[in-house]
């Protein structure tokens, strides 16, 4: 009758023994399928998650190698030592963003439309908060706030022009000219702009426009420009132009006077004079392309606080997301995480070009 009763009672535990391995088993199957739905197949686990694993762990005397199906053996034992060494289990990743700092962002891109991720990191190094382009492109894309795209260009190696502009960055100035079309009394005329620009430091120096660039006006440029030079102690051995016509040979005798050797661009070429021909781009696309002129002065006064804007304001990439100003010095201390404080914003051009700063507490 013993034996009997233990035959019946091992087939039973038999019986619930497989239903309840089929059970675990099921369990683990939706487990898997659930963990290779997620991005990066990978599940990050909270403090209080891990502390309930080892909770439900303790009771099975840790042995739970083939049960684990969110983090590796490894893993689960190297919790255990934690909590046997008295250290809580942290977060995983990264520290999240203070929402003073999220809110920042995405203010800073429904604002200024036309900016990047680079270009709102650069803002955000201004304000000393250290926020990576990941981090940015994560935290707009959730809102569905998608800068334009933004053009690569350059080639994998060094060619004899860009060695040539590398070593002599602190010595080279640039200069072209740009044209915007001005609805005047007399009917649509095309108003000529000339600039200068310092490769090293990227200091913009803006010549008056004007309708008529002739050899008389072009040459009082290459004057004013030559004081411009002194007053920031600028040393330029070099001056490179392209082969427009309008650079007259009483132009290039000026900077030949006083030990400028000018260096002319192959034709037609205009990525040999790159960092002159992104300036244009920059003063058409954030600033000349939304306004329609009516003088010169009109002309003058957008192309020159658009100059102000970039000389003082404008981080540039090129130079780590400094401003001018401060593209040779340290910055204070990155502010990683933590309160903003009030951010304030001062306009120009009636707000088409922004500066953030934060307010002195």
């Amino acid at each position: 009758m013993i034996r009997r009763f233990w035959t019946l009672a091992c087939l039973l535990f038999e019986y619930v023994s497989v239903r309840r391995d089929a059970r675990v088993r099921f369990l683990k199957a939706q487990l898997t399928i659930l963990r290779h739905r997620l991005p990066g197949n990978r599940i990050i686990l909270r403090p209080e998650d891990r502390a309930e694993l080892l909770r439900i762990g303790s009771e099975l005397d840790h042995d739970v190698k083939d049960l684990l199906g969110v983090a590796s053996p490894q893993t689960y034992h190297r919790w255990m030592r934690l909590v046997s060494a008295g250290r809580p289990p942290r977060s995983v990743g990264r520290p999240r963003l203070h929402t003073t700092i999220r809110e920042l962002i995405l203010r800073l891109s429904k604002e200024n439309l036309q900016w990047g991720f680079r270009r709102i990191a650069g803002e955000l190094a201004k304000l000393h908060l250290r926020v990576g382009r990941s981090t940015i492109r994560r935290i707009l894309l959730e809102k569905g706030l998608v800068p334009p795209p933004t053009r690569r260009s350059g080639l994998p190696f060094e060619t004899p022009w860009r060695k040539f502009l590398r070593l002599h960055m602190n010595t080279l100035v640039a200069c072209d000219f740009f044209v915007k079309k001005v609805i005047s009394p007399l009917g649509v005329r095309l108003a000529y702009g000339l600039f200068f620009i310092h490769l090293g430091s990227r200091k913009v120096f803006l010549c008056p426009v004007t309708y008529h660039p002739d050899e008389r006006w072009v040459r009082q440029q290459a004057r004013n420009v030559q004081v411009w030079l002194q007053d920031q102690g600028i040393e330029a051995r070099f001056l490179l132009r392209d082969r427009d016509t309008k650079f007259t040979a009483s132009f290039d005798e000026l900077f030949r006077g006083v030990g400028t050797r000018i260096v002319t661009t192959p034709v037609p070429a205009p990525n040999a004079n790159s960092f002159a021909e992104t300036w244009v781009g920059n003063l058409k696309r954030e600033c000349l392309d939304y306004f329609i002129c009516f003088s010169l002065g009109h002309l003058d006064h957008i192309a020159s606080s658009f100059t102000v804007f970039y000389n003082q304001h404008r981080p540039h990439q090129g130079l780590g997301n400094k401003t001018l100003p401060t593209a040779s010095e340290g910055h204070d201390p990155p502010i990683v995480a933590g309160e903003v404080g009030r951010v304030r914003c001062q306009r120009f051009l009636g707000g088409l070009l922004r500066h953030y700063y934060r307010e002195a507490a």
